[in-house]
């Protein structure tokens, strides 16, 4: 069954990435402008504009520029960047593992924080620790991320120099041996110690910044959940023979009151993926999410549609992994 399963959507995971293609491809090219001006400069000739426009198909009827975009896809070339000039494969190498760092320690940290902050909240419901727990999750759905970026890099930064304004590392400083692209592993690997407490300080602003949001939303699932289960029979029965409370909460009712929970945080790693995109431009992370501002403002269709396909790409294997660990933690569910 589990087979079947991740057959099956790895089926529609086609389908998926083919309509949103058409749809991305078709609204950047409605857009109004021109991206071989652009490049070109304001003050290019009109035949340089026109070579440019040839170069990289420009001319073309939108279907045929489509039918060559998508049987590069198949080929794996994602075309060439009209902003870097280099290869869109080459520059989401450069970018990716940027967004991934940061996407991944704010999923840490939301998680870790969230969830046992969600349950402390149910099991002390109208207390302090909840009324702690329902503010996080009102301000966190309330404020905009871009803000709340601007306000903590004012204050960290502006106002108590305690955290860099943003980067990966200070200016000028030299990344270590690269090995995974991601700055904190590799110069735990290399025994940099330096250098990865200088990445962790760069990073502690945005992640805390990008994590706020999924935060509340976690926190917020998670109180919900625990309210409805530990109001079940079970529980008071449980609690009737004397079971501990510690072994109520998270033995009992924390597994069930987790289902809801599994699938926000599938949904939250693909938000936290689009939500980088104004944390990057605040912080100067060197991100695909900036790296696709740029794009899109260069009228850069290449790199537009891929980094859209790849973000749509995580929210789909996402929804996948969400649905395999719905049969771990419910034997009773199947997909037939």
């Amino acid at each position: 069954m589990l087979a079947r399963l991740i057959v099956r959507r790895l089926f529609f995971l086609v389908f998926v990435l083919f309509g949103l293609s058409v749809v991305t491809f078709s609204l950047s090219h409605i857009v109004p402008g021109d991206p071989a001006r652009l490049m070109a400069g304001p003050r290019a000739s009109a035949s340089t504009v026109d070579k440019i426009r040839e170069r990289y198909g420009l001319n073309d009827p939108l279907p045929a520029q489509y039918v060559n975009y998508v049987q590069g896809v198949l080929r794996l070339d994602l075309g060439d960047s009209f902003t870097t000039r280099r290869p869109v494969r080459d520059d989401l190498a450069r970018y990716l593992p940027a967004t991934l760092e940061l996407g991944f320690f704010a999923f840490i940290l939301s998680t870790v924080v969230g969830v046992p902050l969600g349950v402390l909240s149910a099991v002390k419901r109208d207390k302090w620790p909840d009324h702690i727990a329902r503010f996080v999750s009102i301000s966190g759905l309330a404020m905009p991320v871009f803000w709340l970026a601007i306000m903590a890099q004012f204050l960290f930064f502006g106002q108590l120099g305690w955290l860099p304004d943003g980067g990966r590392l200070p200016i000028g400083s030299d990344p270590p041996p690269n090995v995974t692209t991601l700055y904190t592993v590799d110069a735990l690997l290399a025994g940099e110690w330096g250098t990865f407490a200088t990445a962790v300080r760069h990073l502690l602003l945005p992640t805390i910044v990008l994590a706020y949001g999924s935060l509340a939303v976690i926190t917020r699932m998670v109180r919900g959940g625990m309210l409805e289960v530990l109001n079940q029979d079970y529980i008071r029965t449980a609690r009737a023979k004397g079971v501990a409370q510690k072994t109520v909460v998270v033995g009992h009712a924390l597994k069930n009151a987790l289902l809801p929970t599994v699938t926000s945080l599938g949904l939250q790693i693909g938000l936290l993926l689009s939500g980088a995109f104004l944390v990057e431009i605040v912080f100067s992370w060197p991100g695909i999410g900036r790296y696709a501002v740029e794009a899109i403002q260069r009228l850069d269709y290449n790199a537009t549609m891929a980094t859209t396909l790849i973000i749509a790409f995580v929210f789909v294997m996402m929804n996948l992994v969400v649905d395999v660990l719905y049969l771990f933690l419910d034997p009773r569910i199947t997909y037939s």
